[in-house]
């Protein structure tokens, strides 16, 4: 397909696929972990019965009672003072005596005690600041000017008196009362009484104000003395049938608990930033060490299991948390991605996962923290079994390691933390569980997964190592030639990955697929040719684009028959860009150095990007170089190794491939290893000519007649010669 350059046409360009299955992701994984942790939320009334106990889901202050409190301490302090006024003294005893005063000029003789109307009671109320009732105005209209007199001057000295004990702020009313009452004790008519309470409750003042910015100071000390009440996560908040107060209403009302109302903000906030940490962590680790391989459609992989595995968690935590498949993401990524990236896949998960746990007490409970030790530990032990082979029974036995470490994490965490064997043997037998559950899932998800994503993983490469396999098939029939050059090579690949810690059986597939476009037209190859040579006969131009398009013929039929995309890029690499140097040869021999253009004879290319394209590009030329060798030796081989894997260097098709001039050395030696064994050597059979066999009949049975053995018919199928003979017994070794 080809795509066009114009920007804003064709696909979206893998930077934006990426931030888009990165977003989309972060958000689903919110969803989940903010469903799989909210709390159930309740019809609660305040004043009516609790249909059930209800637990806190985290800590929470109890505000209602912790206010009541704070205000209760702040009342019981003491207000401070300031000093004493000593003006106010004389200020109160000038006001009280100008008011009696105009109480006496009231007494003028114009009013009759015995009928007081309400024009005249309105009229002196209205010239007073104080409001005097029909009995206080007869009493004073009736009672003798000299009793009034001494009464009058008794209150001030009263007043004085107490004054100059000092009045505190806030105390006017209790020294009210108590001079009303010495007033009543005296003998004094009553309405007089009030009368000149009256004058007093308008007159006097303190002359002890309060201090307010020292009181206030020290009430806010008494405040925060008060220690807040909260309530524990696990604690319960409320009983079954007991009636719902305000505090407790209100803490269900913080924790979120309540039917009526909105999202709990804090905690979603929470989840975004934990997780926003975990993935961000993990984004940087895979961009620095798999960039190259962090293409779209893998991170779509380790999206999709992210999700998968926390969907699990989450169904299982509602059950037992010690049962959620920790080791299912590290299963699947190492046996799908790469195993040292799973290590750091699984410890992401192992918090996602933890936050999941059905703890009772606290934020870091004894399930949580066993959820992250197991998570740990598991991650070693499936990396020690999966290190030597990945097949699906092997998966099936590090869940049975996975469960017997869980046991142990969960035994020894249980022991530290609790005193009941009993519910500790409990737990960890449940966490034993979830390891096997991890490898049966597994072993369920992994095919389903190679298959949707056409990964080349360990069993998807042995299946399509399989000689019955299509493509291979086809190349063992009508290209037997260049299959039997493909088992060669493989042979080489697979050793020289293996020297230089390359995935071998990668490179042994690769090599078996690597020459599938040959067969468009495998005539035009040399190795399937039996004397004649079209070539012989064709432009060169023409020969060298037909021979060159071979690896992109391959990749065609590679990708319509849904070969893993690694595979592919064997196949599509595993020339480079070089030059067929015959062809090129012949054609400036033809027409002219400067009438041929080099490009024209290149391989598309690309150059080899992975060490398995590189030792699969190697081997294709050093197995076809030996075999043409007329006398090979050891030593001959060596140099022609060292020699074809120079040249290769030297012309720069390794540039992208990874190798170190180190590995370059220990391909040659494995390659030397290789070929040696190819061409070692073999005894001449001799010509001889064997008598039939005489074979003895059994003593109790007839003896048959004897016949003449016949000699064979002239044109009957004639024994394989020792070359064939020898080239079986080479086949036979390769598919050993």
């Amino acid at each position: 397909m080809i795509k066009s350059n114009k920007p804003g046409t064709g696909r979206i360009a893998p930077v934006v696929q990426k931030v888009l299955i990165l977003s989309a992701t972060y958000l689903l994984l919110c969803a989940i972990l903010t469903f799989g942790i909210s709390p159930e939320q309740h019809d609660i009334q305040i004043g009516a019965p609790a249909p059930l106990d209800i637990l806190a889901t985290k800590d929470v202050i109890d505000t209602v009672t912790t206010d009541e409190l704070k205000n209760a301490a702040a009342a019981a302090v003491e207000p401070s003072y300031k000093n004493v006024d000593l003006s106010v003294v004389g200020s109160v005893s000038s006001d009280m005596e100008a008011l009696f005063n105009r109480l006496m000029e009231l007494r003028d003789g114009t009013v009759d005690p015995e009928n007081i109307s309400e024009e005249q009671l309105q009229a002196a109320n209205d010239a007073l600041p104080i409001q005097l009732s029909a009995e206080e105005y007869a009493a004073l209209l009736t009672t003798d000017e000299e009793a009034l007199r001494q009464l009058f001057n008794g209150a001030i000295i009263s007043v004085r008196d107490t004054l100059n004990s000092t009045l505190l702020e806030g105390q006017e009313v209790s020294a009210v009362n108590r001079l009303s009452r010495a007033l009543a004790a005296a003998g004094n008519p009553t309405a007089l009484v009030s009368l000149t309470t009256d004058v007093i409750r308008q007159c006097i003042r303190p002359n002890m104000l309060i201090d307010e910015d020292i009181t206030e100071a020290n009430r806010q000390k008494a405040r925060d003395a008060v220690e807040t009440v909260t309530c524990v996560k696990g604690e319960v908040i409320v009983r079954r049938g007991e009636i719902v107060t305000m505090a407790e209403y209100t803490m269900l009302s913080s924790l979120g608990l309540l039917k009526e109302d909105s999202l709990d903000v804090p905690l979603l906030a929470g989840i975004a930033v934990v997780l926003l940490l975990i993935m961000g962590c993990l984004a940087l680790y895979l961009n620095r060490y798999q960039k190259r391989r962090m293409t779209p459609a893998t991170l779509l992989l380790l999206s999709l299991i992210s999700l998968l595995v926390t969907g699990l968690c989450m169904g299982f935590s509602r059950w037992n948390a010690y049962m959620m498949p920790l080791s299912l993401g590290f299963m699947l990524v190492a046996i799908l991605f790469d195993q040292r990236s799973a290590l750091y896949f699984n410890i992401a998960l192992g918090f996602v996962a933890s936050l999941l746990s059905d703890t009772s007490s606290s934020l870091f409970s004894v399930t949580m923290f066993s959820v992250l030790l197991m998570s740990m530990v598991s991650g070693p032990v499936v990396l020690a079994v999966f290190s030597r082979r990945t097949q699906r029974l092997t998966t099936l036995l590090a869940g049975v390691l996975v469960g017997i470490s869980n046991f142990i994490c969960t035994l020894a965490v249980g022991l530290i933390n609790s005193a009941d064997l009993s519910s500790v043997l409990t737990n960890a037998l449940w966490a034993m569980s979830n390891g096997i559950i991890s490898a049966i899932l597994c072993i369920g998800l992994q095919p389903l997964l190679e298959s949707l994503f056409n990964l080349a993983t360990n069993s998807k490469l042995i299946e399509l190592s399989n000689p019955n396999q299509p493509l291979l098939r086809r190349l063992l029939l009508e290209a037997p030639g260049t299959y039997h050059h493909s088992i060669i090579v493989a042979n080489l690949a697979e050793a020289a990955a293996a020297a230089v810690g390359g995935n071998a059986l990668l490179a042994r597939v690769g090599a078996y697929y690597h020459d599938i476009g040959k067969l468009k037209r495998p005539i035009y190859f040399k190795e399937n040719q039996l004397g004649d040579n079209p070539h012989d006969r064709t432009d060169p131009r023409v020969s060298a684009a037909i021979v060159t398009a071979h690896p992109r013929d391959g990749a065609l039929m590679a990708q319509k028959a849904h070969i893993p995309e690694p595979v592919v890029d064997i196949i599509r690499q595993h020339h480079g860009d070089s030059v067929p140097l015959w062809f090129y040869d012949k054609a400036i021999k033809q027409y002219g150095a400067e009438n041929v253009d080099i490009n024209a004879f290149r391989y598309e290319g690309p150059r080899p990007r992975t060490k398995e394209a590189a030792c699969v590009m190697l081997a294709d030329t050093i197995e076809a170089a030996a075999r043409s060798m007329p006398d090979p030796t050891p030593e001959k081989i060596d140099a022609l190794i060292h020699k074809l894997v120079n040249n290769t260097v030297s012309n720069g098709q390794l540039e992208k491939s990874e190798l170190t001039f180190n590995d370059l050395e220990m391909i040659c030696s494995a390659f030397s290893t290789v070929l040696t064994g190819v061409f070692h050597e073999r005894i001449e059979y001799p010509d001889v000519t064997l008598p039939p066999r005489e074979e003895a009949a059994p003593a109790e049975a007839p003896q048959p007649e004897a016949r003449p053995v016949e000699a064979p018919a002239e044109d009957s199928e004639p024994e394989p010669s020792a070359d064939e003979w020898e080239m079986v017994e080479e086949v036979a070794e390769d598919d050993d």
